[in-house]
């Protein structure tokens, strides 16, 4: 299905633009990493100071398909382009590039083209084209493990989950296998999970020695889930800290990598691009080859594990990071600060200039009386920003719900505490059916008020003041639910699906039913059987899973005797 550029037409424009360029995007609104690569290009060319017009197309090869829908997007560019032609092509990833090539008598005859993003790029591809060059990505297996194994240096097993999904993963498969992993065989334990499943990747998770590191060098065997989803869950799953070699990992729970961009990619393509548009012919502009450039790390993950920035190697970038109350209340502070010093020098200056003279010395104490009064007001200022602070700082700022951070405090909270009672624990996962789905028919401001929602219905329901209820990121909320038994749990997650359907809120793309649904993983454990509250939580999440391929919609409980 062709999903429509983000860039308007210009042909009722006074001023047409003096260069036309067409972006060809292999998937959707919303991939992190071709919408990376978007940013860039649209900086890079913006910078140039040149009247260009980007228009945007997305080929959504992942979620529809490839081969079965060319015929009808070759059409649609065809009438849409027909009168409006492009200077020059800009394609991103496989999907794109093939397309492009396939359609090029057809629909972009004689056009330059760019591609970047391209999986195992070799020159035979070029073979009998003319008129293209390109950016060609290289991920670097060994940089992103060295950088881990300096930060961790005591690290002694490390796990690899690696896979032949398809051509990008394989070669990274590749490369370990021919090169990294040998060599790192002679001095650490190695784990190689190949084209596994989720529940086994979770099974043998679960049986690392502290000393252990993760590498996200593939996806699980479980096709239905994106990149960024897959390693969401896998690192939820993890005791242990896990790394990338992939951007759309980063804030999903991964530490860090040392990775290679979207947006990188962006740039050095549009610098191809430039230079094509310049009068440089693309045949006699080399293949560029780009490699991981940054060291980037995720604060919530790095204060899950205990990392320190001081650990990080120099250069590195840390994302997600809290502002501090002096960062967020600088210039206020300061401006307190100088009154309060003004107020002093004025005080000083009154006694100096009325000592020795009564009405000066009352005149001097009323000053006094008021500047205090003043540092009064001030400090219970600051105080009420302080507790404000706090505040936003555990609630979640769309659905006014405690916030991940919150539930992460509450929940080892009363680990802790069931641990010594000896009380059952029980945990809700909570995850809305099919939301991205609702986003691209809808919207993102669509989306937002359906978050909305949905948490005001989980507040409600969840109304135990021993309970909690939060949003756990995304579309997932999570409960967690202090000495309740397993058929309590499991009632109220019922009610949870039954009152959140009720609101009977459009979803006319949803593979379940034509509203808003969810889906629920419930596990009511005895702490004292456990080793930490993660085991808890991948136990509900695993359940959520369950009830998701089960055919969403439904509950999912267990209790851990």
């Amino acid at each position: 299905m062709l999903m429509l550029g983000a860039a308007a037409m210009a042909l009722a424009a006074d001023a047409p633009p003096e260069i036309r360029v067409l972006y060809l995007n292999s998937y959707h609104r919303g991939n992190t990493w071709s919408d990376g690569i978007e940013e860039g290009l649209r900086q890079r060319l913006t910078a140039a100071g040149k009247a260009i017009e980007l228009s945007v197309e997305h080929l959504d090869s992942r979620r529809a398909g490839q081969d079965a829908q060319t015929e009808p997007v070759a059409r649609a560019l065809e009438i849409k382009y027909a009168k409006y032609r492009p200077q020059l092509l800009v394609v991103s990833d496989n999907a794109a590039f093939d397309f492009a090539l396939k359609y090029r008598e057809r629909l972009f005859a004689d056009l330059p083209i760019v591609f970047c993003g391209y999986n195992s790029f070799r020159p035979e591809v070029l073979k009998g084209q003319k008129n293209i060059t390109g950016v060609n990505e290289e991920i670097s297996v060994a940089d992103t493990v060295d950088m881990a194994l300096k930060v961790h240096p005591q690290a002694r097993t490390l796990v690899f989950i690696i896979s032949t999904a398809d051509a990008i993963n394989r070669r990274v498969a590749e490369a370990a296998e021919a090169t990294v992993l040998p060599q790192l065989a002679k001095r650490y334990q190695l784990v190689v999970l190949k084209d596994a499943s989720l529940d086994e990747i979770r099974q043998r998770l679960a049986t690392l020695p502290g000393d252990a590191l993760l590498f996200l060098g593939g996806q699980a065997r479980d096709r239905e889930l994106t990149p960024a989803e897959n390693g969401r869950m896998i690192a939820a799953a993890s005791p242990v800290p896990a790394y990338t070699f992939w951007d759309f990992h980063l804030g999903t729970g991964v530490v860090g990598g040392h990775v290679l961009t979207g947006s990188y990619q962006g740039q050095v393509a549009a610098d191809l691009a430039l230079r094509v548009l310049g009068g440089e012919p693309a045949d006699r502009i080399p293949v560029v080859m780009t490699s991981p450039t940054n060291d980037v790390f995720d604060y919530p993950a790095m204060q899950r594990f205990g990392i320190a920035a001081e650990a990080l190697p120099a250069g590195a970038r840390i994302i997600n990071k809290p502002v501090s109350a002096w960062e967020r209340y600088r210039r206020e502070i300061l401006l307190v600060l100088a009154l309060l010093l003004l107020q002093s020098l004025l005080i000083g200056g009154l006694v100096r200039s009325m000592l020795g003279r009564r009405r000066a010395l009352q005149a001097l104490a009323e000053e006094r009386a008021l500047l205090e009064q003043h540092v009064h007001e001030r400090t219970l200022a600051l105080e009420a920003a302080n507790a404000q602070l706090a505040t936003l700082s555990f609630t979640d700022g769309l659905t006014q719900l405690p916030n991940r951070r919150r539930f992460d405090e509450t929940l080892a909270a009363e680990f802790a505490r069931h641990r010594r009672s000896g009380a059952p624990l029980s945990l809700i996962m909570l995850d809305i059916d099919h939301f991205k789905a609702f986003n691209d028919t809808y919207g993102h401001v669509a989306g937002d008020e359906c978050l909305r929602e949905v948490g005001a219905a989980i507040a409600k329901l969840v109304s135990r003041s021993s309970d909690l209820a939060a949003r756990f990121g995304g579309e997932e909320f999570a409960v967690i639910l202090p000495e309740t038994e397993a058929p309590g749990a499991a009632q109220l997650a019922e009610r949870l699906r039954a009152g959140i359907e009720a609101l009977q809120i459009p979803h006319a793309n949803s593979l379940v039913a034509p509203v808003v649904t969810v889906s629920l993983g419930v596990v009511t454990v005895q702490p004292v059987k456990l080793s930490n509250a993660l085991e808890a939580l991948s136990l509900a999440d695993a359940l959520l899973y369950q009830a998701k391929s089960g055919g969403r919609n439904r509950v999912v409980a267990h209790a851990l005797e």
